[in-house]
C-alpha cells in the first residue's frame, strides 16, 4: 500500500493552464492588451536605459494621459527622473474631488504604485511587472475623483536587479526626491504596491491574491479585511475560505476573487538568510509609511523567458481592478492618519490563510505540480502541526515554524529547486 501510494505521489499534478482559461469581459481584455505591448518581443524586456523601457514609458504615459490622470506641476509632465541614463519613474495624479491642485492647502494622498521595468533581452517580464502595470492603467481609467485624498498612480523603474535595495530602485528614489506637492512622506495616507499580480500554476490559487504589509496598520488592516469579506471575496460564504472561522475547505468554484491577508514576514524570512525584500513597498516600509502588498505570487516562469502573456489569468486582474477600486473608496474614509507599528502582525489569520492551503498541497491528489515526496512528506507533518496549533497565542518557535511554511509553499509554487532542504 505504500509502495502505491508512492507510486501514485510521482505522477506528475497537471498545472493550470491559463490558455484555457476564458477572457470575456471587456476590461480582460483591455488588460491583456496592454500586456501584450508592454511585454512584446520589440520592447526587448524593457530594461532601464534601454529603448525599450523609454518606449514602455511612452505607452504608459499615453495611457494616464486618456484616463484623465493630471500631472504634477513642478514635474511638469508625467516623468520624474532617476536618471539621464535609467529613466524616469512616471506618476500621475486624481484630485480630491473637492481640491485644486493649485490650493495652498497640503492634501492627503494614497498611493497605488507598481514597477514597469524588466530584466531585458529574452526575458519580456509578461507577470513581472506588466501584468501589475495594466491593471494600474485600468484602475486609473475606473477611479473617480475620491472626496478625501488625491491619488498617486505611479509606474516605478528600476526595481530589478541590480537597482532592487539600491538608492537608484526607482521607489526608493521616489521616497528620496518626493515631489514638492507631496511635501514629506507622511502626507501618505497609504500607499498599494502591486508585483506578479497574473500568473496562475496551481489551482487552488486560480483566484488568490495574497495581501502582505497591512498588518502593521490598524485601521488600514480593517479596511482590507472588510473589503475581503464583501460578496465575492474571501470571506463570502461562497467563498475560497473563511478567515474568521479559519475553514480548511477550499470551493471548487473560481468565479470569487478571495483576498488572503498573510504577514510580511512570511514572505520576506528566507531560511538561514534572514529578512529579503522583494519589491517596492520596501521603501515606503522602511520609511513607517502605512503600506499594503499585493501579489498573486511567483510561478514556474519568474524570471524566465517563459514570462510571456498567454501565461496570465486575465479575468481575475479585472476582478482585481474592481476589488482596488471598492477598497480605496473605503480608505478614502479615513481622514485621521494611520498608524504604522513595525512588529505587529496577525498570527491568527495568517494560520487561516495557509492552513486550507497547505492542507490541500499535503494531499497527492492536489499537491503543487513538481512536489517531491520529500517535500509532501514534510507539508503533511505542516499539515498535522497546523491543525493541532492555537493561533491565539503563539510561541516564537511557532512564528518561526509558519515563516518555514510559508517559504516552502512559495519555493514549490516557483518550482526552486531543493525545496525539501526548507
Amino acid at each position: 500500500m505504500f509502495a502505491v501510494a508512492i507510486a501514485a505521489s510521482l505522477i506528475a499534478m497537471t498545472a493550470v493552464d491559463p490558455q484555457t482559461l476564458p477572457v470575456t469581459t471587456d476590461l480582460a481584455k483591455s488588460l491583456r492588451s496592454h500586456v501584450e505591448f508592454l511585454a512584446s518581443p520589440d520592447l526587448k524586456g524593457r530594461k532601464p536605459g534601454t529603448p525599450g523601457n523609454r518606449t514602455a514609458a511612452d505607452y504608459i504615459s499615453s495611457q494616464f494621459r486618456e484616463a484623465g490622470l493630471e500631472s504634477l506641476p513642478s514635474l511638469h509632465g508625467y516623468g520624474h527622473q532617476i536618471s539621464a541614463k535609467l529613466g524616469d519613474n512616471l506618476i500621475g495624479v486624481r484630485p480630491a474631488a473637492a481640491l485644486q491642485m493649485s490650493s495652498q492647502r497640503s492634501p492627503r494622498w494614497l498611493l497605488i504604485g507598481a514597477h514597469y521595468d524588466h530584466l531585458g533581452g529574452n526575458y519580456l517580464g509578461a507577470d513581472d511587472n506588466a501584468s501589475a502595470v495594466a491593471i494600474l492603467i485600468e484602475l486609473a481609467r475606473r477611479l473617480p475623483a475620491l472626496p478625501h485624498h488625491s491619488v498617486l498612480f505611479v509606474a516605478f523603474n528600476a526595481e530589478e536587479p541590480p537597482f532592487i535595495r539600491t538608492p537608484l530602485m526607482g521607489s526608493q528614489y521616489f521616497a528620496d526626491h518626493l515631489p514638492a506637492e507631496i511635501g514629506s512622506l507622511s502626507s501618505l495616507q497609504a500607499v498599494i504596491i502591486m508585483d506578479l499580480m497574473g500568473g496562475v500554476h496551481w489551482d487552488p490559487l486560480r483566484e488568490v491574491i495574497f495581501a502582505a504589509g497591512a498588518e502593521k496598520s490598524p485601521a488600514l488592516y480593517r479596511r482590507v479585511k472588510e473589503a475581503a469579506s464583501r460578496p465575492g471575496t474571501l470571506n463570502d460564504e461562497r467563498g475560497m475560505m473563511n478567515a474568521e472561522q479559519g475553514s480548511s475547505s477550499l470551493s471548487t468554484q473560481h468565479s470569487a476573487l478571495s483576498i488572503l491577508p498573510v504577514g510580511m514576514h512570511l514572505v520576506e524570512e528566507i531560511p538561514l538568510v534572514g529578512q529579503v525584500s522583494f519589491s517596492d513597498y520596501d521603501a515606503f516600509r522602511n520609511a513607517s509609511v502605512p503600506f499594503l502588498f499585493l501579489s498573486a505570487g511567483r510561478t514556474p516562469h519568474y524570471h524566465q523567458p517563459s514570462d510571456l502573456p498567454d501565461t496570465l489569468h486575465y479575468e481575475r486582474m479585472a476582478s482585481t481592478v474592481r476589488w482596488l477600486k471598492n477598497l480605496l473608496q473605503h480608505v478614502d474614509q479615513d481622514t485621521e492618519p494611520y498608524r504604522f507599528e513595525a512588529g505587529r502582525m496577525e498570527f491568527a489569520d495568517e494560520v487561516a490563510s495557509l492552513r486550507p492551503l497547505v492542507a490541500r498541497a499535503a494531499d497527492w491528489s492536489t499537491r503543487i505540480p513538481g512536489t517531491s515526496p520529500l517535500s509532501l512528506w514534510k507539508l503533511r507533518r505542516d499539515d498535522q502541526w497546523l491543525n493541532g496549533l492555537d493561533p491565539a497565542a503563539p510561541s516564537q518557535e511557532d512564528v518561526k515554524r509558519l515563516e518555514r511554511v510559508a517559504i516552502r509553499l512559495q519555493c514549490l509554487l516557483a518550482d526552486f529547486p531543493a525545496c525539501f532542504l526548507i
